[in-house]
């Protein structure tokens, strides 16, 4: 019980500092001017709909996120063909309403129905029989970092000694998260909850610091449609040198978002490793006695848990 309880206290801990450093930043990002976090700036819908915008757009979340756009784009298209095909084959008139992003699938599919794939495949009844591979290797790595410290909690390592690695754990990521974020221009806010969830983040696979720090930092970037304009006209310009190609690409507020959010996921990975490369033997070495004894203890720890659940049960069974 004292080991789960040491745990628990330091994953308590670690989203205690979390919660406390993202308030801090948030409550001094409120006394930041609205002309340093901009507005937001009206966009012309002829633009929001125009079919090379929308083209583009849909081509970018392709590239940026395939699944995504296979659920969120082509799943949708094949979905609604469907109902309207099967309307046209009863015999109705039907004027269907769509998003500009969608037009293009589904007159694709009406055009040529055979290419429907099965309306089950549409709908969830076919999914769940492969094996989640992704999801499975998150949990395998959140559930290995929990059991990590709760074997050397059962193997008898003292609690300070376990508290200090944590620290370095949340320490290391959050630094790195921050610096890494603020390099690539994000405000002092956006970087610190950035930093503030990376320790949580680099143990769950499915989820990104980026993703928050990209979250908070829209508040002080006007992205728009005609961002993706303007990036194809810096790369299609042949005069620039490679460092004024990036240098002005940068000015866009759509790529200085992207660059934002994959800096600060660069610096949780550079500190993960870093962690596990470095602070872990050096720690171990001078406190435990080295990377041996840490799989003598992890082995001694597992005895332990095991020791500990056959007793509950058989004292479970007996009550």
């Amino acid at each position: 019980m004292t080991a789960i309880g040491s745990l628990g206290i330091g994953i308590a801990l670690g989203l205690t500092l979390g919660v406390v450093a993202a308030a801090v930043l948030g409550v001094v990002g409120l006394g930041e001017t609205d002309a340093e976090y901009g507005g937001i700036e009206d966009l012309d819908v002829d633009q929001l709909t125009d079919t090379d915008v929308v083209t583009m757009m849909m081509e970018e979340f392709r590239q940026f996120s395939p699944g995504g756009a296979e659920a969120l784009i082509d799943e949708r298209d094949a979905f609604i063909a469907h109902r309207l095909v099967a309307l046209r084959d009863a015999g109705h008139d039907v004027v269907a309403v769509v998003g500009a992003g969608h037009e293009a699938g589904i007159e694709r599919y009406l055009a040529n129905p055979e290419t429907l794939p099965p309306v089950e495949a549409l709908v969830g009844r076919e999914r769940g029989r492969g094996v989640p591979w992704k999801k499975a290797i998150g949990y395998a790595i959140t559930v290995g970092f929990v059991g990590f410290f709760a074997l050397l909690a059962l193997a008898g390592v003292e609690n300070a000694f376990l508290f200090r690695l944590f620290a370095a754990w949340f320490l290391i990521n959050g630094a790195f998260a921050f610096a890494f974020a603020k390099v690539a221009g994000a405000g002092w806010l956006s970087a610190g909850v950035g930093g503030a969830v990376a320790w949580l983040t680099s143990i769950n696979p499915m989820l990104a610091p980026g993703w928050f720090t990209g979250y908070v930092e829209l508040r002080r970037l006007t992205v728009n449609v005609g961002d993706i304009g303007t990036l194809n006209d810096l790369l299609s310009d042949e005069t620039r040198s490679p460092w004024d190609l990036v240098s002005a690409m940068l000015d866009v507020p759509l790529f200085r978002l992207i660059v934002v959010v994959a800096m600060t996921n660069i610096g949780s990975i550079v500190a993960s490793a870093l962690f596990a490369v470095y602070v872990i033997p050096a720690m171990f070495g001078a406190e435990i006695g080295g990377v041996d004894e840490v799989g003598r203890l992890l082995i001694e720890g597992a005895r332990t848990g095991a020791e500990l659940i056959r007793t509950a049960v058989a004292g479970g069974g007996g009550a």
